[in-house]
């Protein structure tokens, strides 16, 4: 007789919650329902994901082996995408960071040893304006596309997901996990920026951070050389860049996203022609050869989920409703947000080390309910 598997339901749809959900379902110890607001193919500005330019690129200090472990394990996702699967969206090229102001005491940064073809480039090679770069292969990700492909990995494996606006967590754990109206065993919170006001969870460490974005196409000759290139520029010297950044990052469907702004707090959705015309002039300047013949097909703005004091990757064992009845309503509550504007680049990690903390729980849910049901005798 088969294991019991035990009931998922998930809270979010973007990169982050569409991962895990994946995650999940891979072990084959899971069942899954996804409920978010906003789906795949939605576009609103609450709804991160679709908005993303999305290459790989870490910012993981060099002491911090959690979040440099999250951004590996990543990169070789990605990577084998790349190598193996079209309809994922996911391509390789060659990233470029660029300091106008070269760092004092440069250390290269912990990803070069995971990355082929990391190199310092020469003088010689370097954009006007610019004192130091680097460069090295990476990957870049179609997010609109990528996300309708986690979508659809979720559905091959029997996953459910169904649009929904929740109210709180307790709500969460209220929803039927299936047509029987099952119970779920495990809360898992993937809702971003929602974390901060939602009941049950009310994180105020998090915060928005408006990106404005300009996606172009340039002429079709240029193409085949723009489409393997992609950069941050950074405006000061830090060892990781800081300042203004200015970023290309193509899509495998021709589109070239060009960035950005870190407006902390702003939640305006309004587009600013005036920043639509900075950030091209930006780009611009620093390879005329690509993109000075590009032609701006759109502008968009979304909010990056950011988290003082970084992501939350937590789960514990949680009772609800325990002042309303001895009946069993313990659950694990797992929670996975906060990754402000590397949600991508992070996303497996933080997915696998997300099935972990769970499934490090399940014992203590069993003796807690085992518990619950013994008191609820008395």
């Amino acid at each position: 007789m088969a294991a019991q598997k035990y009931k998922v339901n998930l809270l979010g749809a973007g990169v982050s919650g569409l991962s895990t959900a994946l995650a999940l379902l891979q072990t084959g110890r899971y069942t899954v329902k996804v409920v978010a607001t906003h789906l795949p193919t939605d576009l609103n500005i609450d709804y991160t994901s679709p908005w993303a330019g999305a290459h790989w690129r870490s910012y993981a200090d060099i002491a911090d082996l959690e979040q440099q472990e999250y951004d590996a394990a990543t990169f070789r996702r990605f990577a084998h995408l790349a190598e193996t699967e079209p309809k994922a969206g996911v391509m390789f090229l060659s990233g470029h960071d660029y300091w106008e102001v070269k760092p004092k005491n440069f250390v290269d940064p912990w990803f070069k040893r995971i990355v082929p073809n990391y190199r310092h480039v020469p003088l010689a090679e370097l954009p006007p304006g610019i004192e130091f770069g680097i460069t090295y292969t990476t990957v870049a990700v179609n997010a609109p596309k990528y996300l309708l492909y986690l979508q659809e990995q979720v559905h091959a494996r029997g996953g459910i997901v169904e649009r929904a606006t929740v109210a709180s967590l307790k709500a969460l754990a209220q929803i039927p996990h299936d047509a029987k109206g099952s119970k779920p065993d495990i809360l898992v919170n993937c809702s971003a920026l929602g974390s901060r006001t939602l009941p049950g969870v009310h994180d105020l460490q998090m915060f928005p951070t408006r990106g404005q974005i300009v996606i172009v196409r340039v002429p079709d000759e240029l193409w085949p050389k723009a489409k393997q290139f992609t950069m941050e520029r950074y405006s000061e010297g830090g060892a990781m860049g800081t300042g203004k950044i200015t970023y290309v990052i193509p899509r495998d469907n021709g589109e070239i996203v060009l960035g950005g702004t870190m407006e902390h707090w702003s939640t305006d959705e309004a587009i600013s022609e005036e920043t639509t015309k900075a950030i091209v002039e930006r780009v611009v300047g620093t390879r005329p050869d690509l993109f000075s013949k590009a032609t701006v097909l759109r502008s968009c703005a979304g909010l990056r989920p950011n988290r003082r004091g970084g992501v939350r990757v937590t789960a514990s064992v949680e009772q609800l409703d325990w002042n309303e009845s001895w009946t069993p309503n313990s659950f694990v509550v797992a929670h996975n947000y906060g990754h402000g504007p590397f949600g991508y680049q992070a996303s497996v990690g933080c997915a696998q080390k997300t099935v972990t903390n769970i499934e490090d729980r399940l014992q203590a849910l069993e003796q807690y309910r085992a518990s619950s049901r013994t008191m609820s005798k008395l």
